[in-house]
C-alpha cells in the first residue's frame, strides 16, 4: 500500500519535458507550469504553453520532493533501492545495476565505473590512455573516428576525435554524474614542431557521458576546426600534431585570483614611539624624508634591470 501511494505522489514530480523526477530547485512559469531546473536553463520559454519563465519557485512541490523516496533510475534493470533526493546521485553513479558503455563504436561492452580501465586495457591498445597534458596526432583521413581514455584528476574520461566532411572535432566526456562534467575543461594546442609561436588554442567544457555522439559532434557541444584552416600546421604525411589538456574549472579561477593578488611594499620610515594616525599614510618629517620615501618606492619596482610601471 505505502509503495503504491509513493507511485501515484511521483508522478506529480515528473517533469512534463525530459520526464525526469523534479527535486529542488523546481521552476515555474507565468501560468504555472512546474519543470526541472535542467530544462528550464535548455528552454527559453515554457514548452507546455509558450509563456516565460519566472523567478519563482513551486515550494509546495519542492516541500513534497524532499519527503519522497525516489527509485533508483536502474529500476528496470532490477535494483530496488529507494532513496532521497539527496542520495540519487551518488547511489545512481555507484549503483551495481548501472551500466558505462565503451566509446569505441563497434563495441558492445557495457559495464560499471570501476570497470571501464580495466576493460580498455584489456584492448590492448597501441597508444596508452592520456593523462591531464598530453601531445597527440591525428592522421588527416577523411571519414576517421579516434577514440583514447583520459586518466586525469583522479577521473576517468573520454577523448574522442573525428574527421568528416572536411572538419575536424575534438571532444571530451566525463565519466561519471552528468552534473559533474563542467567542472573540467579540456584544450586543443595546434602547433607546428620547429616554431613554436604559431599555433592555434581552442577549448570548451567537458561533456557528459551520456551524450551521444550523434550529438556530440557539433559545434555548440565540442570543439571544431575547418581541415582547410590548418593545412598549414599539417606534415607531409598528414599528421597533425596538438596538445590536449584536461583542466579543473576552479583550479584555473584559483590561478587567476593568486596572480592578481599583489603584496604591497612597506614603507620603512624612521622610527618613533609616538603614535599616530595611520589612516593618513606613511610620516613624513619634512621634504627630505619625503624625496627618500618615493625614492626607495622606485627603487622597489625595478627588476631585472626593468623598471615596472
Amino acid at each position: 500500500m505505502e509503495e503504491q501511494l509513493y507511485d501515484e505522489l511521483l508522478v506529480e514530480l515528473e517533469c512534463p519535458i525530459c520526464t525526469n523526477y523534479m527535486s529542488p530547485p523546481i521552476r515555474q512559469c507565468a501560468t504555472g507550469h512546474s519543470v526541472c531546473e535542467n530544462c528550464r536553463k535548455k528552454l527559453p520559454k515554457c514548452a507546455l504553453c509558450q509563456g516565460r519563465f519566472t523567478d519563482s519557485r513551486n515550494l509546495s512541490l519542492e516541500g513534497l520532493a524532499v519527503k519522497m523516496r525516489y527509485p533508483c533510475i536502474n529500476k528496470p534493470s532490477g535494483c530496488s533501492a529507494r532513496l532521497s533526493y539527496t542520495e540519487r546521485d551518488t547511489h545512481e553513479l555507484r549503483c551495481p545495476l548501472k551500466g558505462f558503455r565503451c566509446a569505441m563504436e563497434k563495441c558492445p561492452w557495457v559495464g560499471r565505473l570501476e570497470d571501464i580501465a580495466a576493460h580498455w586495457a584489456s584492448k590492448k591498445m597501441s597508444s596508452k590512455p592520456y593523462h591531464k597534458s598530453n601531445v597527440c596526432h591525428t592522421k588527416m583521413k577523411a571519414e576517421s573516428y579516434y577514440v583514447n581514455m583520459v586518466d586525469a584528476h583522479d577521473k576517468l574520461f573520454w577523448f574522442k576525435c573525428k574527421l568528416t566532411k572536411n572538419k575536424l572535432y575534438w571532444a571530451v566526456q566525463y565519466i561519471g554524474n552528468a552534473a559533474e562534467a563542467e567542472n573540467y575543461f579540456y584544450e586543443i594546442e595546434i602547433f607546428k614542431p620547429g616554431r613554436t609561436k604559431k599555433k592555434i588554442l581552442i577549448s570548451d567544457y567537458c561533456q557528459a557521458i551520456d551524450l551521444e555522439n550523434s550529438q556530440l559532434f557539433h559545434d555548440d557541444a565540442c570543439v571544431s576546426i575547418n581541415a582547410d584552416s590548418i593545412a598549414n600546421f599539417v606534415s607531409g604525411d598528414q599528421l597533425l600534431l596538438y596538445y590536449m589538456r584536461v583542466n579543473v574549472v576552479k583550479d584555473e579561477n584559483l590561478a587567476q585570483t593568486q596572480a592578481a593578488v599583489q603584496q604591497p611594499i612597506p614603507y620603512q620610515g624612521a622610527k618613533s614611539n609616538k603614535q599616530r594616525d595611520r589612516s593618513k599614510g606613511p610620516p613624513h618629517a619634512n621634504k627630505d624624508q619625503k624625496k627618500k620615501y618615493n625614492q626607495q618606492k622606485n627603487l622597489s619596482k625595478q627588476k631585472d634591470g626593468f623598471v615596472l610601471l
